[in-house]
């Protein structure tokens, strides 16, 4: 009997399953979410057996655990790269409050690059246990890069000391929130109102903490986003009428009633002739 030379599906090994498993997720994640697909799926989009996959991942969750690690060490790669660029002649200062706003821009520019990654790597994927963030090559993680940015602020005489304590809160809030806006596409904002909007941002924080404003970025009034913002409010309005439909017509509003007449008042009557109508409060005066 003649035998295909062909391997089966079951028999085919994959030169990197493992990365290639990572890089069908994150496809996965981005069209069905992280709930919308099964390892055997991701397996089978790639012409490999569950088994094979099986060797690497125990489910989706360890596969969606090792996307969450891999882009937590990206984010604080990025976030290093953006502080090794700053300028060397800046002072002590102004270079503290330079690294708050490049390290905002850097997670920022991640977020948005990377917005399959940013979607599982806050979810809960990393509660499996074993599991932690991947760090930067100097072994730091994104939030401890933060935390040394604003240890910076404290120790140049940014912010006062007793303004350090629980920055984080306010600083990672503040940064990651824009970042979700915009991976959502809720704050539809060029590359250049971008950079406006974590100036911004970081603006507020550091006003917050105390600094002085002289020390603080001052957005350029070229990629202003407010503008963006306004066209986003003007687009998700309820009575916005649609390109090229007419208007809709003004419909009255309710018809408020006329106020009661007050003492001494005139009225018309039924043939339209005005007449008084007594005061109906007594006089104040004397008992």
């Amino acid at each position: 009997m003649k035998t295909s030379s062909t391997p089966s599906r079951d028999s085919y090994h994959h030169g990197d399953l493992r990365n290639a498993l990572l890089e069908k997720a994150l496809a996965l994640v981005a069209e069905r979410g992280q709930e919308g697909f099964s390892l055997r799926e991701a397996a089978r989009e790639l012409g490999v057996s569950p088994a094979a996959a099986y060797r690497h991942f125990a489910d989706r969750n360890a596969l969606l655990a090792a996307i969450a690690m891999d882009g937590h060490a990206r984010l604080a790669a990025a976030m290093e790269r953006a502080i090794s660029r700053l300028p060397g002649a800046l002072g002590p200062k102004a270079r503290a409050a330079a690294t708050l706003l490049v390290t905002g821009e850097g997670y920022v520019e991640f977020a948005v690059r990377h917005p399959s990654h940013f979607r599982v790597m806050f979810g809960p994927a990393l509660q499996l246990k074993g599991h932690a963030p991947g760090g930067a090559p100097s072994c730091r993680s994104s939030f401890e890069i933060l935390v040394g940015a604003l240890d910076g602020l404290a120790a140049a005489g940014v912010i006062p000391h007793e303004a350090r304590a629980g920055a984080e809160v306010a600083a990672w809030s503040s940064v990651h929130g824009l970042a979700a806006l915009l991976v959502d596409g809720a704050l539809p904002l060029g590359a250049r109102e971008r950079g406006h909007a974590i100036q911004v941002v970081t603006r507020f924080v550091l006003l917050g903490l105390g600094a002085d404003p002289a020390l603080l970025p001052v957005p350029g009034a070229d990629a202003d986003p407010r503008r963006a913002l306004q066209e986003m409010v003007e687009r998700n309005r309820p009575d916005r009428t649609p390109p090229g439909a007419a208007a809709p017509p003004r419909r009255a509003g309710p018809r408020l009633p006329a106020p009661p007449p007050g003492p001494g008042s005139t009225t018309k009557g039924a043939a339209g002739r005005g007449s008084r109508r007594p005061a109906s409060l007594p006089r104040a005066g004397p008992a």
